[in-house]
């Protein structure tokens, strides 16, 4: 016997499909870095969902822990308010709307006109005009990744129900690269909350690096890994609706990423040992590897996501660097800013929350809105 509500679902699904380009995660995120709050809302999350802020205040407390951030990293104690889309701690379908408040003061007193090289200040001031360079650090500030890092905390108790889970690691650090490729679970049991690493020897050389550059900045790289994505997610008529094209656009939204590669980066082999080539037992159809980092042609192709993130070193260091100071055009020397040594560990949590969210947007796109039963059915039965 044919159920209603089957019908229902049937026709929503095919309706999705047909209509893809209206149905869009729309989040936004407002506030300034020395402002009264960091503000976040998230359209379109399905209701039904009971939310469990103290994993969200949990995520934004690790992006605060990592070794090397700076002494505003003590001062803040993130924590989340939602102010809308949930009832009685159900979300209701409608915007969920909340706000981080900033308890750390803006040490800079005094008009700023001397440039950091590698920050925005320079670039900004040549678009909007405002002489006080202060002002473009309050946009241009990280501040805001608390705010992306509470997002994709609320998509990961969404992804849940698909039993789709995520994890991220720090490889590199510095002039420390760990060549070992870690194992999804081996990475989400032991990864060290203060380095990034699930490898206790790298974590030790990552903390010795930073303090050997308390003065400096130091950049290095990130693995974030997604699993049990069916294959197919994803489209290639409309080439922003590629998963990669969605993970470009996530990603290099985060400051200080200046790489991004997915899959494996063995780009030098040839086409017969890069290819990630098929074979059929157990009546499953497997792969012998997983080079393309679980996408191809813009689909997910059911392998893990695999995206390696490149993170420069922060712009704002305790050495005086040559710059200019735009009051007279002469040649000066930056001064003291506080900052972090690197932000590295930190990112590490940010992006697995970045793939949270890209991931919670394509399934979206690609399944609807409405109850979150209703898209886990429409999901499970693709």
């Amino acid at each position: 016997m044919v159920r209603i509500q089957d019908v229902f679902s049937l026709f929503c699904y095919n309706n999705i499909n047909k209509n893809k380009s209206q149905v869009i995660i729309i989040f936004s995120i407002s506030g300034d870095s020395h402002g009264k709050m960091m503000v976040g809302t998230l359209e379109k999350f399905p209701a039904g969902i009971k939310i469990n802020i103290d994993y969200i205040n949990k995520e934004l407390e690790k992006r605060q822990m990592g070794y090397g951030r700076g002494k505003r990293m003590s001062i803040e104690k993130d924590s989340v308010d939602i102010i809308s889309g949930l009832w009685k701690g159900v979300t209701t379908g409608a915007p969920i709307s909340f706000v981080i408040k900033n308890l750390a003061d803006n040490t800079e007193k005094e008009e700023r006109s001397i440039p950091r090289p590698g920050h925005g200040d320079y670039s900004a001031f040549k678009k909007y005009k405002l002489d006080n360079l202060n002002i473009y650090a309050e946009r241009n500030s990280a501040r805001w990744t608390s705010v992306i890092t509470a997002l994709g905390s609320i998509s990961k108790q969404f992804l849940n129900h698909l039993n789709i889970d995520t994890v991220s690691y720090v490889y590199s650090l510095g002039r420390i690269l760990d060549e070992n490729n870690y194992d999804f679970d081996f990475v989400k049991e032991n990864k060290n909350i203060h380095t990034g690493s699930p490898n206790e020897e790298y974590s030790k050389l990552f903390k010795k690096e930073i303090d050997n550059f308390l003065k400096n900045s130091l950049g290095g790289k990130i693995r974030v890994i997604a699993k049990n994505i069916k294959p197919g997610i994803g489209d290639y008529s409309n080439l922003f609706d590629r998963i990669d094209s969605k993970i470009g656009k996530y990603f290099f939204a985060i400051p200080s990423v200046k790489g991004v590669v997915i899959g494996a980066e063995n780009f030098h082999l040839p086409g017969t040992h890069y290819n990630d080539e098929f074979y059929f037992e157990n009546n499953e159809i497997s792969r012998k590897s997983n080079s393309a980092g679980g996408i191809e042609a813009g689909f997910t192709n059911g392998e893990n996501i695999v995206v390696n993130v490149y993170a420069k070193p922060i712009p704002t260091v305790l050495e005086p660097m040559d710059s200019v100071d735009l009051k007279n055009n002469n040649n000066a020397k930056t001064k003291y800013i506080r900052s972090d040594t690197t932000a590295v560990p930190a990112l590490s949590v940010i992006l697995k929350n970045v793939m949270n969210l890209m991931l919670f947007e394509a399934i979206i796109e690609n399944f609807g809105t409405g109850n979150y039963k209703d898209i886990v059915k429409r999901y499970q039965e693709f």
